[in-house]
């Protein structure tokens, strides 16, 4: 018979062994985990520079599709491919710059019932939405007058307001105002003025620092008819 002692030293090692045995497997186990993982990773890798290459070889066939969407005003299919381009890091390529901020201008026109009124949050959250690589570009809208309205002298002073907006603030009280009359007629997101009779070209004109917009209306001051003389008199 065995003595306590030997019988507990080999427990003690059937124990161990197990021990062993189990651990062996656990890191025998991780080891394959991590390595089917780091190959998956590879792989994963290697299809998106496959794919990223194939889009580069057929990056005029993807623009010119683009191009055609873009003609049909289809702008929502313009967009997804934008983004593929985007992400290819292809944001520059040709013309994509300028159709990204013509898209993002119509569609700034499209979803606000007024511009003029838009505050800056708004704006903000409108260029997220459309999902556009941002620019730094200043946008202008003439709030009023509208463009072909007639005023007399007898309406003097005239509002003139508008809104200057940028991804990077709103500096509409850098707006500058000027006539191709009068010439320049003074400065801030609004302004009363008294102009000369005749055809004015106004424009407003506004910057974030960076770049430059302006948007011009057209308007036309006038005397005022004999009738309207004696009937303000009266």
């Amino acid at each position: 018979m065995p003595s306590k002692k030997i019988t507990y030293s080999i427990q003690i090692v059937i124990i161990l062994a197990i021990f062993f045995f189990v651990l062996f497997n656990l890191v025998f186990k991780l080891i394959i985990d991590l390595r089917s993982e780091s190959i998956q990773r590879k792989a994963a890798q290697l299809e998106k520079e496959r794919i990223k290459l194939e889009f580069i070889a057929k990056i005029d066939d993807r623009y010119n599709q683009l191009l055609k969407l873009y003609a049909a005003k289809e702008y929502e299919k313009v967009i997804e491919i934008i983004k593929v381009f985007n992400k290819y890091e292809k944001s520059d390529y040709k013309n994509l710059p300028k159709i990204k901020k013509e898209i993002r201008l119509f569609y700034l026109k499209k979803k606000l019932d007024f511009i003029p009124k838009i505050h800056l949050d708004d704006y903000m959250k409108l260029s997220k939405d459309i999902d556009i690589e941002e620019d730094d570009s200043t946008e202008i809208f003439i709030r009023t007058p509208r463009y072909g309205q007639y005023f007399y002298t007898s309406d003097f002073p005239i509002l003139l307001e508008g809104v200057a907006l940028s991804v990077a603030g709103d500096f509409s009280d850098g707006i500058v105002w000027t006539s191709n009359i009068d010439g320049e007629l003074g400065r801030g997101k609004k302004i009363a003025v008294r102009l000369s009779i005749g055809d004015h070209q106004i424009t407003a004109t506004g910057t974030n620092g960076v770049t430059e917009g302006s948007m011009v209306t057209r308007i036309f001051i006038e005397n005022e008819p004999d009738f309207l003389k004696k009937y303000i008199r009266e």
